[in-house]
């Protein structure tokens, strides 16, 4: 009896227990990627937070790395400063690391240095903890939200997350409609109508309920990646009244999906940048025609977060491949 039961719990636990790679583009000392962090973390997980020192949104894609051992500048919020090393981890937990680099480069850095120099044996390192393998990327939550197509030229959390889904990684992008920019030390808590605590509880439901449907497979199909966007919750929503947003499945283009453009504005005499549905973007090419876009989920509902998928597979779909093979057809070998 003794025997099946410890069986069992070891089978749970395996099914249960997976490596995550927590990321964002706020700087890892930002409440809502620490507030994350806990809840994945008592949620059984094995979390490795590994983000920028600094503040990198509307980073997008961009791939830096350090081009100096120490840092030239004080980091986000001043919690690590010019001249310590522009890459580490805090003194007391192993699992928290900081890179001086961008969101998607922070995700290779973790890949490729961190796990195989700290977390592949525990001979002489004193690791409790060893990752075999990466079951799951997280981006976020970013303080801001991440709509439309438009932003996957901008948005540093999704640069993270297709970073990772190139790599044969599953991601998912989370973003928040809060704006707090705040520091973990000043406003980490345990308030459950605080923003960045039911965002983070979100999440733990979300991955959760993505794992427990994995089996033996990757936990998303490979080549595609997922993009989420919350509402406002707690104190930040109409009468703190939002506090379990449901789950709506979306696309990233149609109806309201925009993107960035130019506005030259004649009483001032300035260009400004202004965000605004584009036609491009409200056509249907690909994926499920009759689903609302995520834009049109976070303008038009209260209480309810976008889930779009993507894929990282930019070509064209065969009709409009042929179509445009024909016009090129003359000049084609």
């Amino acid at each position: 009896m003794l025997k099946t039961f410890i069986t069992i719990a070891f089978l749970l636990t395996s099914v249960l227990c997976k490596n995550i790679i927590l990321t964002n583009d706020d700087g890892f000392t930002a409440t809502n990627i620490r507030s994350t962090f806990k809840a994945l973390t008592d949620a059984g997980h094995n979390v490795l937070l590994v983000a920028p020192v600094s503040q990198r949104s509307g980073w997008s894609g961009k791939f830096d790395v350090p081009a100096t051992k120490e840092l030239l500048t004080d980091g986000e919020f001043g919690y690590v400063q010019k001249g310590q090393p522009s890459w580490g981890h805090e003194a007391d937990n192993m699992n928290i690391w900081y890179f001086n680099g961008t969101p998607a480069s922070s995700v290779s850095f973790a890949l490729n240095y961190v796990i195989p120099q700290f977390f592949n044996s525990t001979d002489g390192k004193d690791n409790k903890t060893v990752i075999d393998k990466v079951d799951l990327v997280v981006s976020g939550p970013n303080e801001g939200t991440n709509l439309s197509p438009g932003y996957f030229t901008i948005s540093g959390t999704i640069g993270a997350a297709t970073s990772s889904v190139y790599r044969g990684i599953p991601a998912i992008a989370f973003s928040g409609s809060n704006s707090n920019n705040s520091f973990f030390k000043d406003s980490l808590n345990n308030d459950p109508l605080e923003p960045s605590n039911i965002y983070a509880k979100k999440v733990v439901e979300f991955v959760g309920d993505l794992f427990d449907k994995q089996g033996d497979n990757s936990v998303l199909p490979l080549g595609t990646g997922i993009n989420v966007n919350f509402p406002k919750v707690g104190y930040e929503s109409d009468n703190d009244g939002c506090t379990n947003p449901k789950w709506i499945f979306s696309r990233l283009t149609g109806e309201e999906a925009s993107a960035p453009d130019v506005y030259y504005d004649e009483e001032t005499d300035s260009i400004k940048s202004v965000t605004v549905p584009l036609k491009g973007l409200i056509n249907c090419f690909n994926g499920d025609c009759s689903l609302p876009s995520e834009s049109y989920i976070i303008a038009n509902t209260t209480c309810q977060t976008s889930v779009s998928v993507f894929s990282i597979d930019y070509d064209a779909n065969t009709e409009l491949t042929n179509s445009v093979k024909t016009l090129l057809q003359p000049i084609l070998s």
